[in-house]
């Protein structure tokens, strides 16, 4: 009998909804999304060990979750509970941008010549978080870092940035992208990346979150 291939879990928060994903490398993703709102707490480990069945926690290679930004509590959950699940089977941990995993999302709608992904999400007191993307077939690449901006910093960014992004404003519900973030943390197992649980922290905002 053939040895089954290792296989990569990932665990999208940072929404109202539950976004979870399973596969080996290189293979068809198995999803699903949950919207729990603010069930999320009390339904995320029931709901996380029925769809990991058939498999067991030892099946798992890798773990990777969407770090933010996003909802404060929700991706909180999601992180420290990857954090834990990471540590206690020791295998690598993937801290996934949620801006980045929204703009792998688009790669089936790039064309040729499409290079680089603006993407903007509502913050709190009319600010929005901003991030710009360039997608190649190897890696998503941060052009410019996850950050919050002011709505006319933001604005002033876009119209002055040299290779005019494909804008897209990301929505509630992004848990579907739990399998962008499955992928993208594939693709840096495969080039040799082997993060540590305790290299992945929550993104809120603009100061970053210490280790504790």
């Amino acid at each position: 009998m053939a040895e089954a291939e290792p296989l990569g879990l990932a665990i999208h928060t940072s929404s109202p909804e539950l976004g979870l994903a399973i596969a080996p490398a290189n293979a068809p993703i198995k999803s699903r999304v949950w919207p729990l709102g603010r069930d999320l707490s009390a339904q995320f480990h029931p709901c996380l060990k029925e769809f990991l069945q058939p498999h067991g926690w030892s099946d798992l290679a890798l773990i990777a979750v969407a770090i933010g930004p996003g909802e404060f509590t929700g991706t909180r959950i999601g992180v420290v509970a990857a954090r834990t699940l990471a540590q206690q089977l020791n295998i690598p941990l993937y801290g996934i941008s949620s801006l980045g995993a929204i703009a792998a999302a688009q790669g089936p709608h790039l064309s040729p010549a499409s290079g680089q992904i603006a993407v903007q999400m509502r913050a709190q007191r009319g600010e929005v978080f901003g991030a710009i993307y360039e997608l190649t077939p190897e890696a998503l690449l941060p052009r410019l870092p996850d950050r919050v901006y002011a709505q006319a910093d933001w604005q002033h960014v876009l119209s002055t940035w040299p290779d005019k992004p494909i804008l897209v404003k990301a929505e509630d519900g992004l848990g579907g992208t739990v399998e962008q973030v499955l992928a993208l943390a594939w693709q840096r197992w495969q080039r040799g990346d082997r993060p540590q649980w305790s290299e992945v922290l929550p993104y809120y905002g603009q100061h970053p979150v210490q280790s504790g």
